[in-house]
């Protein structure tokens, strides 16, 4: 009799554990969310407020004088550094836009393409970190004034 009990018991194993993985049992299925519990764990879980960024450059900077506050400097630095960051990654997309452009139109491309070749060339130039020992004309500046030597 004893067992029979023990078969018994473990006939009468719930019916979420029968089946079985790689011999081992399977969890439990989790209880399928309703739309309205789904809405409040999407509530929950939203940032309250938001992130704010500063948008322009530091209000108590002089840029005659950069080293009389260096929080200011240090903040005007970050700011520069951002936006360069934003004007390197806004040139990413758009040659991600020119290589997709190509690959669709075909042989088509250069009537197709060429607003969006000009976009990027336009958003390049004067972007990127190594710029410095390139002529004026290819970082968008106008040109330097000519030097006055006085003899």
């Amino acid at each position: 009799m004893c067992v029979g009990a023990y078969v018994m018991d473990s006939i009468n194993i719930s019916s979420q554990y029968t089946q079985t993985h790689r011999g081992r049992p399977l969890k439990p299925k989790k209880k399928r969310q309703t739309e309205r519990e789904r809405e409040r764990e999407r509530e929950r879980m939203v940032r309250k407020g938001g992130v704010q960024f500063e948008e322009g450059p530091p209000e108590d900077f002089d840029p005659a004088n950069p080293y009389a506050d260096p929080v200011a400097f240090y903040e005007q630095r970050e700011h520069l550094v951002r936006e360069k960051w934003i004007a390197i990654e806004k040139s990413k997309i758009l040659r991600e836009r020119v290589k997709w452009c190509y690959r669709v139109e075909g042989v088509n491309y250069i009537e197709k393409c060429r607003h969006l070749v000009q976009q990027y060339l336009d958003s390049t130039r004067g972007v990127g970190w190594y710029k410095d020992h390139r002529p004026h004309y290819l970082h968008g500046l106008p040109p330097p004034p000519p030097l006055l030597l006085l003899l």
